[in-house]
């Protein structure tokens, strides 16, 4: 059986994302709903998009559909990042890529 994986990263005071073995969850304490501003996805069913702007890159999670886009139901969280912070997430999202394959 492969090892759990856990990672965690810090995108700024609010944001969090932790990788859990097969599972991603993003905590935002900036964010008054109640569901707390929290969203977890299967990491078979994460999507990631990722857009340069002008104010740095804008990510989009969300649930990922058949053709690798980002579908319309379910949770969805949008932000902007750094050119700074832009390496450390996706190198978090490389690893929640290649936790696709455990277990299979």
């Amino acid at each position: 059986m492969a090892e759990r994986v856990y990672l965690e990263y810090r995108l700024d005071e609010n944001v969090i994302f932790v990788l859990d073995h097969r599972t991603v969850e993003v905590f935002d304490a900036a964010v008054r709903i109640a569901s707390g501003g929290r969203c977890r996805w299967h990491v078979d069913q994460l999507g990631v998009d990722a857009k340069p702007t002008r104010d740095g890159t804008k990510v989009v999670l969300g649930l990922r559909t058949s053709d690798g886009s980002i579908g319309y139901s379910g949770d969805r969280m949008k932000f902007t990042v750094t050119d700074e912070q832009l390496p450390h997430l996706l190198a978090f999202f490389d690893r929640a890529k290649a936790a696709r394959a455990l277990n299979r």
